[in-house]
């Protein structure tokens, strides 16, 4: 599994969790800073005015997450969607234990990735089983905290190359460069940070 370079795998790993999350509407309603008493029953409205069942099951979700309200969840129908409107609510909350009680695998691990990297808690990535989704949560973390020691945590060889890679580059700092083992993944981390 090699790495030519950090920013993909990092891309990649943000998208896909957002898309596993649904949680796209949910940070345009957001950044709104709706008022939570006035606005709450008016979006409700809103949504339940949406004929299309998926776009109004959307509306719910990110509503439920902008407003930090497990209720509206329960007007879903649709376990996943539920799943997936919890999971919005506890990454806006940044609220572990709702992240607990998700029964999809997938969710949970991306509601962990996801306020693991709000909070800068590498210890939170400990909660994935995957070993793989725990190795890039550490990477993410890492990079956002610039924070070297959380690179040691990951087992994979090629993760931990792309993460010393990284931070090598976000610090300009050639001698995290040695770290890595893989010379291809090496020598890119030097030119990198070279220019």
């Amino acid at each position: 599994m090699s790495k030519k370079g950090f920013a993909p795998i990092i891309i990649i790993s943000i998208i896909a969790i957002l898309i596993i999350v649904g949680i796209g509407g949910y940070f345009s309603i957001k950044n709104k800073k709706l008022n939570k008493d006035t606005e709450t029953s008016l979006k409700i409205d809103e949504c339940e005015k949406i004929k299309n069942k998926d776009e109004r099951d959307n509306c719910y979700s990110a509503l439920a997450g902008a407003k930090q309200d497990l209720s509206i969840c329960d007007k879903l129908t649709n376990q996943n969607k539920k799943n997936s409107c919890y999971a919005a609510v506890a990454i806006s909350k940044k609220d572990l234990s709702i992240c607990d009680k998700l029964t999809n695998q997938d969710k949970k691990d991306a509601c962990y990735t996801i306020i693991a990297t709000d909070k800068k808690d590498s210890s939170i990535c400990d909660k994935l089983t995957n070993q793989d989704k725990k190795d890039t949560c550490y990477t993410i973390v890492a990079t956002y905290k610039q924070d070297l020691s959380i690179c040691e945590k990951i087992e994979d060889q090629d993760f931990k190359d792309s993460c010393y890679s990284a931070l090598a580059g976000a610090k300009q700092d050639l001698s995290i460069c040695d770290k890595i083992k893989n010379q291809k993944t090496k020598d890119g981390c030097y030119e990198d940070v070279r220019h």
